[in-house]
């Protein structure tokens, strides 16, 4: 998981579908074409065959020579019931293209594309997953990645797969964002001024389930050796179990921080704006940080842990941080 480029800008709704492409009533449907554009295997046979003889000659007419590897374009959408059809051809892993810039460039030209016909509601294929072969995991992931951090006036983007264990898979992968929105909504809050906001992140026993709890500041026990909230049931907690779930709402790569924060706010009605801590603001924002950098969260208490030496980042404490303000995990006694 690598952070997108402009967390703080908009994100199209991202949701994961189960289902054909060729059924999507949105503005336009992606196809995962070849490079010579007359039509093909999988998807692409499928949007054809569906779409009718319109789509190809169209194809004809608009790409006479073919469409590079990672580039898009658009044509009529025929007899299905998108308005547009977004051709995009993705690199072909089976034949030795590998370069995922490539995969990624195929969802920033669609969503460009998109942008020009005036879309707001698309629906992607997997790019490349299906007879190209590229592995699923990373489809997904780069599918995810590049649509968080693109720019584009799209508002509402399907990943459409007919898999339910790849449907399953993609639902995970937008989960997977979950931990990250959380801090970073915490982040925007402090920046607003809710300093006495604090976390209390850690592993379960088992160490498969990261946690995390917010509240005040007050309701923290702050002994080395035994952090932890005081009161349970007015703190907001959220394990990685619950995937998208979170204070009432759901958060995924696609939430913006401001919403988060909103959800924090309700979920937290007492939280007052201080202005009071600005050395914790500033830590805080710096672990924040560092997780975006390192692509892992960070851990105040797990099993085995020792708080000693300060929170770290990642389940296996790999990347230490900076010396912790008192008000957050003070050190043992010498």
């Amino acid at each position: 998981m690598s952070a997108p480029a402009a967390i703080l800008g908009p994100v199209p709704k991202i949701t994961a579908v189960a289902g054909d492409i060729t059924e999507q009533r949105v503005d336009a449907i992606v196809n995962a074409a070849n490079a010579a554009m007359r039509g093909g295997g999988g998807v692409d046979g499928a949007i054809h065959r569906v779409g009718g003889p319109a789509i190809l000659r169209d194809c004809v007419h608009r790409f006479p020579d073919g469409l590079a590897t990672g580039d898009a374009g658009w044509t009529t959408a025929g007899d299905l019931p998108a308005r547009w059809v977004i051709h995009t051809v993705g690199p072909n892993y089976n034949a030795g293209q590998r370069d995922r810039s490539l995969l990624e460039s195929c969802y920033r030209r669609a969503l460009d594309v998109a942008d020009e016909i005036g879309a707001r509601t698309v629906a992607f294929p997997l790019i490349s997953s299906g007879i190209f072969g590229w592995p699923s995991w990373d489809a997904i992931e780069a599918a995810v990645e590049t649509i968080a951090g693109a720019e584009t006036r799209v508002e509402e983007v399907r990943l459409v797969t007919l898999d339910s264990e790849m449907h399953r898979d993609v639902l995970a992968a937008l989960a997977e964002w979950t931990p990250l929105r959380i801090l970073q909504g915490v982040r925007f809050l402090h920046q607003h001024g809710y300093h006495r906001l604090r976390v209390l992140p850690g592993l379960s026993p088992s160490g498969m389930s990261w946690r995390i709890a917010i509240t005040n500041a007050d309701n923290l026990n702050h002994d080395w050796d035994d952090p932890r909230v005081i009161d349970r049931g007015s703190a907001l907690r959220y394990t990685t179990g619950q995937r998208a779930a979170f204070a009432g709402g759901e958060v995924t790569v696609a939430s913006t921080p401001e919403a988060v924060g909103e959800l924090i706010l309700n979920a937290l009605p007492e939280t007052t704006a201080n202005e009071d801590d600005p050395d914790y603001v500033s830590w805080f924002a710096e672990l924040v940080d560092l997780c975006e950098l390192s692509k892992s969260l960070p851990v105040a208490y797990a099993d085995l842990f020792d708080a000693s030496g300060g929170w770290k980042l990642g389940s296996g404490a790999r990347y230490p941080l900076p010396p912790d303000p008192p008000s957050v995990t003070p050190r043992r006694p010498e």
